[in-house]
């Protein structure tokens, strides 16, 4: 609960942070709320697939005379049959290798979470006159995702050394502003490739980030590993706070997409 309580306050300071970057020409009052309240939904969203994921990786690796007994519990359960079924799932599971780890962890927690919050992000700025400059892109997706990560924070059961990392290191408003930028991008120069980067690059760090703290729990030998990438986290993260600091200060994101387009000619790279 203590890390909690230290995240939600940076939380806070990096939503007005945010407010103040638009300052000038500031979102309505009402999208600011819907950014709040999709980015907080994103997180409820992705819980509930994540448990239908695993839930149907297990079903899938029972076999067809446990799925059966399984779906015959829904018309008449049994305390008995269902602790039997519920140890015949985990049983399926296996013991957590890298690979399984690896496709684990990024669809049921980053391919999902990420694609919510691009969906939310688009659903957000679908209104008319909402994205004049790339820096609306890049603020409304930081907001999504530190909607998203208050919630995520308060939930999260994992080590207190972990919690706090996450506390001081606000990855998925980080996620937002490079989903933010290159969404942004792609809107000035008309490219798929930048549509493609916003979601993409965003669901590769998250993954590697997720994969590097499960691998010390399957083989303590990749410990090193672990450190290794949440050093990298750490730095990545103060690298785009200061970019973003920088771009708000000399107006690198400011210029009106509607310009630039009918300037330029659509690119593919």
């Amino acid at each position: 609960m203590i890390a909690q309580l230290i995240s939600f306050p940076i939380s806070v300071i990096l939503f007005i942070w945010m407010l103040r970057i638009k300052k000038n020409d500031p979102f309505p009052k009402g999208s600011v709320v819907k950014m709040l309240i999709t980015g907080a939904l994103c997180t409820f969203g992705s819980a509930i697939a994540t448990i239908l994921l695993a839930l149907l990786v297990a079903l899938v690796s029972m076999g067809p005379a446990d799925l059966a007994s399984l779906l015959s519990l829904l018309t008449n359960p049994s305390a008995e049959e269902t602790a039997s079924i519920l140890e015949r799932i985990q049983a399926a599971s296996g013991q957590p290798t890298l690979l399984r780890t690896l496709v684990n962890v990024f669809l049921t927690a980053a391919i999902v979470e990420e694609v919510l919050k691009y969906l939310a992000m688009r659903l957000c700025l679908r209104r008319p006159g909402m994205v004049k400059t790339r820096m609306d892109a890049v603020v409304c997706a930081a907001i999504v995702g530190l909607a998203f990560q208050v919630i995520e924070d308060f939930s999260y059961a994992g080590s207190i050394a972990t919690a706090l990392v996450r506390a001081f290191t606000p990855f998925h408003f980080v996620f937002g502003v490079v989903m933010g930028y290159y969404y942004g991008k792609s809107l000035v120069t008309g490219s798929r490739t930048d549509g493609v980067k916003a979601l993409l690059i965003p669901i590769l760090i998250h993954g590697l980030y997720d994969f590097s703290l499960q691998c010390p729990s399957i083989d303590e030998r990749y410990l090193i590993f672990s450190l290794v990438v949440m050093a990298f986290m750490l730095a990545f993260t103060i690298y785009m706070i200061v970019k973003l600091h920088k771009w708000s200060r000399d107006g690198t994101l400011a210029e009106p997409i509607i310009e630039r387009t009918r300037n330029s000619a659509p690119k593919d790279a």
